[in-house]
């Protein structure tokens, strides 16, 4: 039987923003509440992730990601107003892609 598959991904004036693995990098910041975590639970390097959430926020006008610089104990990051927001639409909107699909596919 042939399935019928898709990927999601979200633009803003015709310029990517975010997709699977974008929306990873968001997710881990959320549940570790650190940018090196988040990279590092991905195999990716800090330097890459973080290039990554900049291209996000440049896209979208505006920060998706707040840093704070730690003494011993470490720094920390989370995710902005519009960071959860663009988070949370394209979650919903994957979602909704899949049960989609999956009524397709039945």
């Amino acid at each position: 039987m042939i399935e019928i598959k898709a990927k999601l991904w979200l633009e803003k004036d015709s310029k990517f923003i975010l997709g699977v693995g974008r929306a990873e990098i968001l997710r881990k910041i959320k549940d570790t509440g650190s940018l090196a975590r988040a990279a590092e639970s991905m195999g990716m390097s800090y330097s890459h992730a973080w290039s990554e959430i900049r291209e996000i926020s440049d896209a979208l006008g505006g920060p998706v990601v707040e840093t704070a610089r730690g003494g011993r104990s470490g720094g920390s990051s989370r995710l902005t107003a519009l960071g959860l927001e663009i988070l949370d639409t394209f979650e919903k909107e994957n979602e909704r892609l899949d049960r989609h699909l999956a009524k397709r596919n039945g």
